[in-house]
């Protein structure tokens, strides 16, 4: 007989298992995938962070730079303390307030913190989205260095193995030399070095406590924090870092109270803006400074795109110079005043012209360079092309960029240049045009009322305008109040542009050190500034100049001494700006008869002469661009 064993006596080992023992294995199970993901998952982001090469980190800052809109480049936008700051320049208190506000543990991790890590991740997966980070100061590094941008759990994973790395290469003050030397301080400060410079006057080594802490406190949001925009954010973020050297035990509590109760000092006699090697450098470091919130987070190194024409430029500051020098030597009448005139006629106008008789006492530009008590002139040249309104092809802020002086940010009484605003009231809803007497505007502000004229100025939101008050009001009408020569062209250029609101800006794009684009300008559809019925009626009126065929014009003579002003305009053209005039209006010269209709011709033949250029220059470019053009295939 066949014997078959009975199924029920062979049982299968997972009977032998108890339900507990089953549970165990598959947790088991579990946690080795994951600790297998894991591993792959790190190894990935050591392979990827192995591709990058350590020597940026030690190698020296590269400095900002400033191009023309063909890519020339024209000077360096970093000032002269652009370089890592050394060990010894470092004092104790400066790096104990960025330890203990960035990093407490900087001296003793290997350039992650892994508690912090694991908070900073289960805080974001509960909330589903980036909130938090958990950065140590060589992650920091880490991220100005390579131009890590962006908020993500990826950029963080590369951002802790490459931290890891640059760990294992440097020692912890090189590290910390490196971070100091290369992040951002605001007021287009980048480095402690120009930081020292910029808010306090003084080197990194004489930095006190007050001043490491303000510093220190700074960094993590310059706009909100920067003691020239805010001293009250300044003064509290000193007190927080402070309170966490203080936790730390690198300060005494007596060291503490007092610093706490110092006022923070700001020297900006040696701003690290100074030296600037030209007016185009000091336009882009203002305009930088003004767009910072859009830019995102980078190191120095950036490369900055302009609208200016170098070629154009280069001639506008030759052109200034020559106009100058006309006003002070009888013979030096420029050629290109005379362009298109036969030669009598050219003859003629250059005797007419040196004839005049020039004030008693008017200094002559020497080969010294002292610029002092000279005549000044600046100049600025706008694009009024459709979709280009506003960038600036080329400015001139004065004789020479030694003084750091930009006249454009000076301010000056507009007397009858700031006529046509006062018109545009007349010209609101509710208004009537009957008000306006352009002979007069005196007449013409007390029809219309100082409320009125005083709201439409109001309106216009400019911050360095000074407006008289009620019983000051016939200086309101003639334009007899503070204004800065900048608002004063960006006004009348805004007006001529059927009264959008155009800003006058130079930067077109922005590259960081690794060749990405971190902004880029969008032509602007500008809101309407200034009403733009009011705009088109008074575009026209004096003391504008309109002749059919030709360029709108404005030639005025400012009150007390405040210099000439000039525009020309040609819409969907160029509009040019020039000021001529002495820096101090109290100046002896100033007011004095015989300078005027110097100033007056010289002013008008200028602004003609960079007009003209400015479109021939944007005519040839314009070719230049079509004959690129590949040509259809026939």
């Amino acid at each position: 007989m066949f014997y078959s064993p009975s199924p029920n006596r062979r049982k299968s080992w997972l009977r032998l298992l108890t339900v507990g023992h089953k549970k165990l294995m598959v947790a088991g199970s579990l946690v080795l995938v994951l600790f297998v993901v894991m591993l792959s998952v790190l190894g990935v982001y050591a392979y990827r962070a192995m591709q990058y090469d350590m020597s940026r980190v030690g190698a020296g800052l590269v400095n900002n730079s400033l191009f023309d809109s063909q890519g020339c480049l024209i000077a360096s936008l970093a000032a002269d303390d652009a370089c890592v700051v050394s060990r010894e320049e470092l004092p104790q208190h400066l790096i104990n307030a960025f330890v203990a506000r960035e990093d407490e543990r900087f001296f003793e991790h290997n350039g992650v913190v892994i508690s912090s890590v694991l908070r900073s991740v289960l805080r974001n997966l509960k909330s589903m989205r980036y909130e938090q980070g958990a950065s140590t100061i060589t992650m920091q590094l880490t991220r100005n260095v390579y131009e890590l941008s962006g908020k993500s759990m990826d950029r963080k994973m590369l951002e802790a193995m490459l931290a890891q790395r640059i760990e294992r290469h440097f020692d912890k003050y090189t590290i910390l030399q490196q971070y100091l030397s290369r992040i951002f301080y605001g007021q287009n400060c980048y480095g402690v070095k120009a930081a020292a410079r910029h808010y306090f006057g003084k080197s990194v080594c004489e930095l006190n406590l007050v001043e490491c802490a303000t510093l220190a406190g700074l960094v993590r949001a310059p706009s909100l924090f920067n003691p020239i925009t805010s001293m009250e954010n300044a003064m509290q973020v000193k007190k927080e870092t402070l309170q966490r050297m203080l936790e730390c035990e690198m300060i005494t509590q007596e060291e503490y109270h007092q610093a706490v109760q110092n006022p923070i000092v700001l020297r900006r006699g040696t701003s690290a803006q100074d030296g600037c090697s030209s007016y185009s450098v000091m336009w882009a470091r203002h305009e930088l400074e003004g767009i910072q919130s859009e830019v995102p987070e980078h190191s120095g190194g950036i490369s900055v795109v302009s609208s200016l024409n170098l070629s154009l430029q280069q001639y506008v500051e030759n052109a200034v110079e020559a106009a100058l020098t006309a006003v002070e030597r009888p013979g030096a009448y420029p050629e290109a005043w005379l362009k298109d005139m036969t030669p009598e006629m050219a003859d003629a106008t250059r005797t007419a012209y040196s004839r005049l008789r020039r004030p008693e006492g008017l200094k002559v530009r020497g080969a010294n360079n002292d610029l002092k008590g000279l005549l000044q002139c600046c100049a600025l040249v706008v694009d009024a092309r459709r979709n280009q309104r506003g960038k600036i092809l080329a400015l001139v802020g004065g004789r020479s960029a030694v003084d750091g002086i930009d006249r454009w940010q000076g301010k000056v009484r507009p007397g009858r240049a700031a006529a046509p605003f006062l018109f545009c009231c007349a010209c609101l809803p509710g208004g009537e045009d009957m008000h306006i007497v352009a002979r007069s505007t005196e007449v013409t502000g007390e029809r219309l009322g100082y409320d009125v004229v005083r709201s439409f100025y109001e309106s216009l939101k400019l911050r360095h305008l000074e407006i008289p008050e009620r019983e000051q009001a016939l200086y309101l009408y003639n334009g007899m109040f503070q204004m800065r020569r900048l608002d004063l062209a960006r006004l009348l250029f805004c007006l001529q542009n059927e009264g959008r609101g155009y800003r006058l800006s130079m930067v077109n794009a922005i590259w960081n050190s690794n060749r990405q684009l971190i902004y880029n300008y969008e032509p602007e559809k500008s809101p309407e500034y200034i009403r733009r019925e009011s705009a088109t009626a008074i575009s026209s009126l004096p003391p504008f100049r309109v002749t059919e065929g030709e360029p709108v014009t404005m030639n005025e003579t400012l009150p007390e001494g405040c210099g000439q002003w000039t525009m020309v305009f040609r819409n969907r053209g160029v509009c040019t700006f020039v000021w001529m005039g002495f820096d101090d209006a109290s100046h002896p010269l100033a007011t004095a008869r015989e300078l005027r209709p110097l100033l007056s011709r010289a002013s008008m033949n200028l602004a003609r002469e960079i007009f003209d250029k400015a479109r021939a220059e944007l005519r040839a470019q314009q070719q230049k661009t079509e004959a690129a053009k590949p040509t259809p295939a026939s």
